[in-house]
């Protein structure tokens, strides 16, 4: 594989008569045209959406040009979800998700009308008695356990993972929001990283379609959005292929049509977070 830099070494020389070092500069172009590429690859779903992992890389002026294409924010934290307020990233455009969550970081997500992603069932509990303000739409994170398995030099046990609930406990956090007035329910799974497979989404996909049937079937909810997260990622090394997110895209909508539209639940969304790969 070979890298072509997108600036000269006179360029860049150039930069440092004005710029003292050391600097980050990105290329507004290519982020830009590789933000169409993620939305071309899952335009089949009308209701999809890209919510960037800010913690991969918290510029506002990345946020802000990543907004500008249509993407949300992933956040993790409380400087994050303040952040994306101020790059002008509001309510649904954000996407809360956190493992360890103090209540002031709740209320926050509460008080931007954020959607709020439970790590845990505890949290749920932890959440009424903190914020109480059960919103319309809300999700959970779901792990699979030893149902998948995946050789990455990166995360390479996402079964092991401390992330998301079991299927049982889904389902029961499902009825429980549902008692809280939540109407609109997402489900969501974070079990890899830094990917270079374009089998990885259509795989996961395939276990979380499955899962949203069983978990409308059992619970009567509206299954709004299954969100992807992150995990597709770039070449590090020579010998690696880059992803085609166009192929992962296409991967993505046959599983959809297989599992999920002879389901009737044809209307769901498909949210994705992609860090590195933007």
């Amino acid at each position: 594989m070979e890298k072509k830099p997108f600036l000269t070494l006179q360029q860049v020389q150039e930069i440092t008569k004005t710029y003292p070092t050391p600097f980050h500069i990105y290329d507004e172009k290519a982020i830009r045209e590789n933000a169409r590429k993620v939305k071309k690859a899952f335009a089949w779903n009308p209701g999809y959406k890209e919510y960037f992992a800010v913690k991969a890389t918290p510029n506002p002026r990345l946020i802000q040009i990543l907004h500008e294409e249509g993407f949300g924010c992933d956040c993790s934290s409380l400087p994050e979800l303040q952040l994306s307020d101020v790059c002008g990233v509001k309510e649904h455009d954000i996407m809360f998700s956190s493992n360890v969550t103090p209540a002031e970081d709740y209320k926050l997500a509460s008080d931007l009308n954020a959607i709020i992603n439970f790590d845990d069932i505890t949290h749920l509990d932890f959440y009424d008695k903190v914020v109480g303000d059960w919103k319309d739409t809300m999700s959970c994170r779901f792990n699979p356990g030893g149902d998948f398995v995946l050789n990455n030099s990166i995360m390479d046990t996402p079964q092991e993972a401390k992330y998301g609930m079991t299927r049982e406990q889904l389902v029961e956090a499902f009825k429980y929001m549902k008692q809280k007035g939540v109407k609109h329910f997402g489900i969501h799974a974070f079990l890899a990283s830094n990917t270079v497979a374009n089998e990885y989404y259509p795989a996961l996909a395939r276990i979380l379609f499955q899962l949203a049937v069983r978990v409308q079937k059992a619970t009567g909810v509206h299954i709004a959005y299954i969100n992807l997260s992150g995990g597709v990622g770039i070449p590090y090394r020579p010998d690696q292929t880059e992803n085609d997110i166009m192929a992962i895209g296409e991967g993505v909508r046959k599983k959809f049509e297989e599992i999920l539209v002879p389901a009737g639940m044809g209307d769901v969304a498909i949210f994705t977070e992609m860090g590195r790969f933007t």
